[in-house]
């Protein structure tokens, strides 16, 4: 959910530094069709930039039978694209004044001088398709009209294959020239804890139409306030930091009357090559009663704090200019006292704690500047089927292989083919592919991106 500048945002953040040319070729499309409607004024003269993106896709697997396929979710648990057939992920609508800053909040520090000038700035991102339902905030656009039956009801938006309306961005931001230089965003704002972040935006760091099992256990968006600076930019380096608090995961009223605290670390090499970032979020995630029972993010009820914890480390090293390799490791857990009075939605009273682990990592070829081939493998640790709630509440280690592409066909258009195997190694007898049938699934898939 990251709405940003290529020409700000730096080489350690694309997928090949060197190919900046080309890049910025291609960036034309990003806001195109305002530009041919009304022009380059409304950049030009108040560095606001309105830009599109449709992301829409086709995808099988070899599990699944007609009538599942038809019913809608029967790629669960993948996530990305969860529909067979041809499926509308979300089509997004972007307002963005950049910062005149030294630091983009949730993304990297910036290498040259600090700017001396208070600098002032929005953002907002509004987006419609099936991606839109997990998209949403409590408290904000969980229950607009729009969203309606499917908001109250999951199994019609499911039977439906209904599209919902979301906005996941909508904050103002500041940066101030004191000390080192400090960016503030306040809002509602996706958090971008974990490798990949959504949108697909040609910025993010996401080779695959389909996503990661961590990526299901990463917060959507929060509300709150976020601060962020650059500690120091040297020739070893440069070192950003960030803290804010938040309501919680996907929330803008609070169901427990609780804060959560989120932060980063974020390092970055001098050329801008190679870059490692720590982020974490911490804070109590129970609901506190059964008149605003936030599921599925929140599964728990209790009358008592809960604290869950979120980390994720995670980097990217361009070896040449064409060889690149992205990581993550993430680790989570929520807390649980045992008491009667604390209750899991799914097993019942006594919860008494669940943690989750993963890996994963991503290999790209650039072979040439409009063409990219990319491999990813994850193993993913929920022994105690709880993370990946509505996905899946099997008990297991999740395994992934994905083989793809991207094909940057022209300014506007960017084709991601991909192939994914993925297999189930469960602590007792669940099978979660093919409607409870299978523990293996190969999955086909074609993406379309188009940036206007």
């Amino acid at each position: 959910m990251l709405n940003i500048d290529k020409k700000m945002l730096g080489a350690g953040l694309l997928a090949l530094a060197s190919l900046h040319v080309q890049a910025q070729e291609q960036e034309k499309g990003k806001g195109s069709l305002v530009r041919s409607l009304f022009g380059p004024s409304l950049e030009q003269d108040y560095g606001i930039k309105v830009s599109g993106l449709l992301d829409i896709g086709y995808v099988r697997n070899n599990r699944s039978t007609s009538d599942e396929r038809d019913d809608g979710l029967s790629n669960l648990p993948l996530t990305g694209y969860s529909d067979e057939g041809l499926e509308l992920a979300s089509v997004h609508l972007f307002i963005d004044k950049p910062l005149v800053a030294n630091v983009i909040p949730r993304v990297t520090p910036l290498p040259g001088p600090s700017p001396q000038e208070f600098s002032f700035g929005f953002s907002m991102e509004t987006l419609y398709g099936r991606n839109g339902q997990f998209a949403r905030t409590f408290g904000w656009d969980m229950h607009w009209d729009a969203n309606s039956p499917g908001d109250d009801n999951p199994d019609s938006a499911k039977r439906h294959k209904q599209k919902f309306v979301a906005t996941p961005n909508l904050f103002a931001s500041m940066y101030m020239p004191y000390g080192p230089g400090i960016s503030l965003i306040a809002g509602i704002f996706g958090p971008a804890i974990g490798y990949e972040i959504p949108p697909n935006i040609r910025e993010a760091r996401n080779p695959f139409a389909s996503k990661t099992y961590a990526f299901v256990t990463e917060p959507s968006t929060v509300s709150g306030v976020l601060a962020s600076t650059r500690l120091f930019s040297g020739d070893s380096g440069l070192l950003g930091a960030e803290l804010g608090v938040v309501q919680g995961w996907n929330n803008l009223r609070d169901n427990n009357h609780g804060k959560s605290l989120m932060g980063a670390l974020r390092w970055r090499t001098a050329d801008m090559g190679t870059w490692v970032d720590y982020e974490f979020m911490v804070g109590d995630e129970e609901n506190h009663n059964v008149d605003d029972v936030q599921a599925p993010t929140a599964r728990l009820i209790s009358p008592h704090g809960q604290l869950r914890q979120q980390h994720s480390l995670n980097g990217w090293h361009a070896f040449d200019k064409q060889w690149s390799m992205g990581a993550e490791l993430v680790y989570g857990r929520q807390s649980g006292d045992g008491k009667a009075d604390t209750v899991d939605i799914v097993t019942g009273p006594g919860f008494d704690g669940a943690s989750w682990w993963g890996v994963n990592s991503v290999l790209t070829y650039q072979s040439r500047p409009d063409l990219a081939f990319s491999l990813r493998g994850e193993h993913f640790r929920d022994h105690d089927g709880f993370v990946l709630f509505p996905t899946s509440t099997a008990r297991g280690d999740f395994n992934a292989l994905t083989v793809g592409l991207r094909w940057d066909v022209s300014k506007n258009l960017s084709l991601r083919p991909e192939l994914r195997y993925d297999w189930f190694e469960p602590l007792d007898h669940d099978r979660i592919y093919g409607n409870g049938r299978d523990r293996t699934q190969l999955t086909g898939l074609v993406e379309a991106l188009v940036y206007f």
